[in-house]
């Protein structure tokens, strides 16, 4: 488990060497910053048990108490002139109970897959900056050590958000800048049809998607293996730990029994008298 802060900002744009830097970090955390313009995030990240609070079980009373509810229409008289029409509501508002109920249940699921992280997958996170500045971000490990890979990026410098909400990443941004590319590009000059290199261009287009997706895929499969190796690793020091614990204790154990008996043998002509 590890623990993550987004501070600052420390100082200004205007400090450019280290030892400035950190004096103006302690200086930081001795006063907190200038009231109402300082950042400070911090949360808590355990990779070896991800989802242990997300409930699986399939909460169905709300859903039961509303089919329930739905159940109170009355017997309609076939001999009633009008009974083909409240059929047909009865019916009408069956079927709305039920979409309804559908789309309950396909939002609680949409929740609980949200709250589910998958290995290899990062904690990301957007904040707005109060203002310009130097802003440090640190990770401390609750007990062991443990490896962290940050990558802090700028709205400003990559164009804007994604479709999740967050600061677009350098292959998202290198992506549409391509595209752009291949929407100014005209084939006229080359004697080609613009609606003949259409098609050719939307190709090359869901080509690149497909090699970005691609690659994002082999950053997570890379990620993932290192979040393995370092849990197998750490279960491996506590196994030796623990072993070692053990030993030691039983260890202790022994040589207490030891003494006990050599203590005992040696007093026991004095107790046969």
């Amino acid at each position: 488990m590890a623990t993550y802060s987004l501070e600052g900002p420390v100082t200004d744009l205007s400090t450019d060497s280290g030892i400035a830097l950190y004096e103006s970090a302690l200086a930081f955390e001795r006063t907190g910053g200038s009231e109402g313009s300082e950042l400070r995030i911090s949360g808590e990240v355990d990779f070896e048990h991800l989802n242990d609070e997300i409930n699986d079980d399939d909460d169905d009373d709300d859903d039961d108490d509303e089919e329930e509810e739905g159940d109170d229409d009355a017997p309609i008289d076939p001999n009633d002139p009008d009974a083909a029409r409240k059929k047909q509501e009865r019916r009408d508002r069956q079927r709305q109970r039920y979409l309804d109920l559908k789309k309950k249940r396909e939002a609680k699921k949409f929740t609980q897959l949200q709250q589910i992280r998958q290995d290899g997958e990062p904690v990301t996170m957007t904040h707005k900056a109060p203002r310009d500045g130097w802003y440090r971000f640190c990770v401390t490990s609750s007990w062991n050590q443990v490896i962290a890979e940050m990558e802090m990026r700028k709205e400003s410098d990559l164009g804007g958000l994604n479709e999740e909400g967050h600061v677009r990443t350098y292959e998202e941004q290198k992506m549409m800048e391509e595209d752009k590319e291949l929407e100014e590009d005209t084939a006229t000059e080359e004697g080609i049809k613009d609606e003949d290199f259409q098609e050719t261009r939307q190709k090359v287009k869901d080509l690149r998607r497909l090699l970005n997706d691609i690659q994002s895929m082999q950053q997570k499969e890379r990620r993932r293996l290192t979040v393995h190796a370092e849990t197998n690793e750490h279960s491996h020091s506590s196994m030796v730990l623990n072993s070692l614990m053990e030993t030691l204790l039983f260890m202790a154990v022994t040589g207490y029994q030891v003494y006990t008996i050599r203590k005992w043998f040696s007093g026991a002509p004095v107790l046969g008298r």
